[in-house]
């Protein structure tokens, strides 16, 4: 399934939290250790399991189609750095994971063999989530996986902002941050 926007509409979004990542194979580790505590802070643990197992599937997609970083960086690599996003969306009742990476091709589905060691990742989320697909972003896709929460999430509470990026945006380094810290240990050395 391949959409080309998002599969809510701002309105209807109750919480956002999201992450950036380096391309790393910790990354999905450093995702599932993420989306546990804004699960928590959504009182949404119930479907902790499910929306771990789905993240992780979709990262571990997207660090390898984003490719693995062999070592630690120099600093003037810092800007080059290949890196995935995740996000997690909270609706009324549902919560919707996105994963980006700079790949524009869409996710297939893989036929593999009993004896196969991988190529099921998106067989899991298929029968995890009640919907999933992707959509292009600037510089890539966004894979996304749409599961059903076993009770209905809180409402924001008032004043707190939804997120503060539209929902479609694709988030992306802070390439000025990173010029600033490389300057500053530039000096100090």
């Amino acid at each position: 399934m391949t959409r080309q926007t998002p599969p809510y509409q701002p309105q209807q979004v109750r919480f956002v939290d999201q992450l950036a990542l380096v391309a790393t194979q910790s990354a999905a580790s450093a995702s599932r250790h993420f989306l546990r505590l804004a699960l928590s802070k959504w009182q949404a643990a119930l479907i902790e399991d499910d929306v771990l197992l789905v993240a992780s599937e979709l990262v571990t997609n997207a660090v390898t189609v984003t490719g693995v970083l062999p070592k630690p960086p120099a600093w003037d690599e810092l800007e080059r750095l290949g890196l995935v996003h995740v996000r997690l969306v909270g609706l009324s009742d549902s919560v919707v994971v996105e994963v980006w990476d700079v790949s524009d091709e869409p996710p297939r589905l893989q036929r593999v063999g009993d004896d196969a060691e991988g190529g099921r990742g998106l067989l899991l989320v298929q029968e995890l989530a009640t919907r999933w697909g992707s959509y292009r972003t600037t510089g890539g896709k966004a894979v996304w996986a749409q599961l059903a929460a076993r009770a209905p999430l809180p409402q924001r509470p008032r004043g707190e902002r939804r997120g503060g990026r539209s929902a479609a945006a694709r988030p992306g380094p802070d390439a000025a941050l990173l010029r600033r810290i490389r300057a500053g240990l530039d000096t100090a050395l």
